[in-house]
């Protein structure tokens, strides 16, 4: 089954593109997150927080950092060149790859929907504020 989801991840080389990532930015704008929030490893997520948008590793809905961007231009210049497959995270190990990254489909579904984790923001806040 992991097989199957990797295969299709992999396949898709094609870039985001500037519609959807300003689709997507649009929406982080509105104080929501694109993350899942369970126990343990989260996948990946992608949060805007005062000004800057984060994306990296989310642990107990929680997002760690890995990446940062000061502008909505920073942003979505880099979404915009992304695609499922150079998200799938092949190199960190076999836990890691393919597993609960950022898709195309994670992407449309998350602009068409309800935020169900609009305060993200204010963890994000408190784990750099922890941080410093």
């Amino acid at each position: 089954m992991k097989e199957d989801h990797l295969h299709k991840i992999v396949a898709d080389e094609v870039p985001f593109g500037i519609t959807l990532a300003t689709a997507v930015a649009a929406k982080l704008n509105l104080g929501t997150s694109l993350r899942y929030a369970h126990r343990d490893y989260c996948g990946m997520g992608i949060l805007y927080c005062e000004g800057f948008y984060y994306y990296g590793e989310v642990w107990d809905g929680y997002l760690e950092p890995s990446l940062s961007f000061e502008s909505d231009k920073a942003f979505i210049d880099w979404l915009t060149m992304q695609s499922p497959a150079s998200l799938r995270r092949q190199n960190d190990g076999d836990f890691y790859c393919g597993n609960q990254v950022i898709t195309r489909q994670t992407l449309q579904v998350f602009i068409q929907q309800t935020p169900s984790f609009p305060d993200g923001c204010f963890f994000l806040y408190q784990q750099l504020k922890g941080k410093g």
